[in-house]
């Protein structure tokens, strides 16, 4: 049996698609030993070894004296550098000796993705080379998709939360010469982005999943009283908007926003309004979804009855309460607001990740902006500040907006080069923000919208983005008049339509749902006990060892009737988000400490069921803290239904 033949036996149990693609190709070319500029060679060694020849230049990818000794080098030299994450990322295969020497030193359970773009490459190591050790091993793909966003794909397929301890990244110099090598540190961009994404999002819900839904349940009343931003849809098409962040170079520019005020939608993030009402400038809408309390002082003490608020529901009760002008309620689609969103219809979705001027530009998208043009928009801390004079955080929190400020309270930087070329610095969070947005400007839904960044200042830049100055923006894009206000006005005024003997129902059964799943826990915390009795009542006969296995089984199972409903099941899981992730990685570490020892069932089932009393109990105590504002969400819905005189019949 030929080589060729013997991987593609072992790659059919691996991936068919790929192996079928590979067979198809051998019908065509065969098993030549050169291919489009790549060529086995045998080194001096006698190991195989690779040559590229392009009209340039011509070098190897491998050793042509040692491959295998190189190798071993490669190995040793990576290794020694790549931390301790268990994700592993191979940039490059070639005939992989590098990449077999590294895998041999990894734990069994490490995550690995091979990319090699070069097609006719990992063809030719295909044919000619034993790849056993590669499409054998557990847990690892190789791909051949030319593209980042394919080989990124496969990458998060074999992403696990729970088991995640981070990425390495390998690389290899010679490699780095090839055709498409650019994809590599595209694809190790990408990565990086997404973990940042991953482990910000983690952060978000491990803080603050809970108190988004709290405030979602005790800001129900204002979900029912004040129209949806569904009316906002496509108001302003054509028209201009301009989004106004609070970064450092909003001092730069806002003046000229006084004389904008019939010819441009103003969108204030909440951060950027008391600069701008210090300054004699009335936004005509300020946008805000940030759950934390210390978020609401943005807004606390405002006075603008002529601005409007679009706001999610997760932002703090003092955000709605203390608004004096007219509000539009949106949604981001997640946790209870998804039971809102069916129940009530949609308030209008709009995309948000981790900063409110995604927020605002998202409006801007949605609402049929154009141009979108933002201005604050730094991203990063020109002139070493922070934010722009005036806000919440210098005007009544005291605090040092400098970048000093961030070094001296641990804050890592991150280089950055400037719309003008300059360096400027900025931080993990700014980065990701300009990374998503740099993303969402690729999006097909803005094709044919022209985008500026105003800001005069910052990194806010790509292909999408044209920079100028507020002031060529204006005379260039922001000449005509129109009636701003009548707009906003007209879309306030169609008010907000709700079922409530349909919401009262929905409502009755969310609460019958929970009591439900508080019941459960309420087995599952008593099968625990019996299990662990069981356990130090053991007795070595058969039958004890059958009744603790039963017993174990039965705190596993009972975990599927904690949660009967998908829905309810949601609302559930981001009242104990905290509990859920540390149930899932200990028993991900348990499965991984006792695999194929001697102790496996009997610890392993002992220290199982505690992390399932912590399941049990923190589910059950979740429960027992949204029943109550649910109820009160009710008592809210039946007074307004009974004000209207809707017959309830409850």
């Amino acid at each position: 049996m030929s080589q060729f033949a013997q991987n593609l036996e072992l790659l059919r149990k691996a991936s068919e698609p790929l192996a079928a693609r590979m067979e198809a190709y051998h019908d065509s070319v065969g098993e030549p030993r050169e291919l489009n500029g790549f060529m086995i060679e045998p080194a001096r060694s006698g190991e195989l070894t690779v040559k590229y020849t392009n009209d340039e230049h011509s070098f190897y990818l491998h050793s042509p004296y040692d491959p295998l000794q190189e190798a071993q080098q490669y190995s040793t030299g990576q290794l020694k550098d790549a931390g301790k994450g268990n994700f592993i990322v191979f940039f490059g295969m070639g005939l992989g000796h590098g990449v077999k020497e590294v895998i041999a030193s990894l734990p069994d359970n490490d995550r690995v993705l091979v990319f090699e773009p070069h097609w006719d490459l990992f063809y030719l190591a295909f044919c000619h080379t034993d790849l056993a050790w590669l499409l054998t091993r557990d847990k690892t793909t190789i791909t051949c998709d030319p593209s980042v966003q394919g080989a990124l794909l496969q990458y998060m397929n074999l992403f696990e939360l729970a088991g995640f301890k981070g990425v390495k990244l390998f690389s290899n110099a010679a490699f780095e010469r090839l055709p498409a090598a650019e994809h590599f540190n595209e694809l190790a961009g990408r990565i990086r982005y997404e973990m940042l994404a991953v482990g910000g999002n983690v952060q978000t819900l491990m803080i603050m999943g809970e108190m988004q839904q709290m405030n979602i349940i005790l800001n129900f009343p204002q979900i029912l009283d004040n129209p949806p931003f569904l009316h906002l849809i496509d108001k302003f098409k054509g028209r201009p908007a301009i989004i106004v962040s609070a970064g450092p170079s909003l001092e730069k520019n806002m003046h000229l926003l006084r004389d904008l005020q019939d010819k441009a939608l103003i969108i204030a993030v909440d951060t950027s309004i008391k600069p701008l009402l210090a300054n004699g400038i009335t936004p005509h809408v300020v946008v805000t979804g940030d759950p934390q309390e210390a978020n609401s002082r943005h807004l606390r003490g405002v006075d603008a009855p002529d601005t409007y608020l679009i706001a999610e529901p997760q932002s703090p009760i003092a955000s709605f309460n203390g608004w004096t002008g007219g509000k539009f309620v949106c949604t981001f689609h997640d946790n209870m607001m998804q039971w809102i969103d069916r129940v009530l219809g949609t308030r209008g979705r709009v995309l948000v990740w981790g900063s409110v001027a995604v927020m605002a530009y998202d409006v801007s998208v949605k609402i049929g902006a154009d141009p979108i043009v933002f201005i604050g928009q730094d991203l990063s801390f020109p002139g070493g500040r922070t934010y722009t004079k005036g806000t919440f955080f210098e005007t009544e929190d005291k605090m040092q907006l400098t970048v000093e400020e961030l070094q001296e309270r641990g804050t890592q930087l991150i280089e950055m080069t400037d719309i003008y070329g300059e360096p400027v610095q900025t931080n993990k969070q700014m980065y990701s923000y300009y990374n998503f947005l740099i993303n969402r400007f690729k999006a097909a839904e803005v094709k044919g919208r022209r985008i500026i960044n105003a800001t005069e200042g910052g990194i806010l830049k790509s292909p999408q983005v044209e920079v100028m100055t507020l002031q060529e923006t204006v005379d260039k894009y922001i000449t005509d008049s129109f009636d701003v206000r009548g707009l906003l006005d007209d879309a306030y005024r169609q008010g907000n339509s709700v079922n409530y003997t349909n919401l009262l129902l929905e409502l009755d059964s969310l609460i019958a749902e929970l009591r439900l799943s508080h019941e459960a826990c309420q087995k599952g915390i008593s099968f625990v006990g019996k299990a662990l009795g069981a356990m130090e009542n053991e007795e070595e006969t058969l039958s004890s060892k059958k009744e603790i296995v039963a017993a174990y089984n039965r705190v596993v199972s009972q975990r599927k009737q904690t949660i009967r409903n998908q829905e309810v099941g949601k609302i559930v899981e981001m009242a104990n988000q905290s509990g859920i992730y540390s149930f899932a990685r200990g028993v991900k570490n348990l499965q991984l400490k006792y695999k194929g020892t001697e102790d496996y069932p009997t610890d392993f089932i002992k220290s199982s069921l505690y992390h399932y009393h912590t399941l049990y109990v923190s589910t059950r105590d979740a429960i027992e803290r949204l029943i109550p504002p649910i109820e009160a969400a009710r008592e809210a819905a039946k007074a307004r239904a009974e004000k209207l005189r809707v017959p309830v019949g409850i």
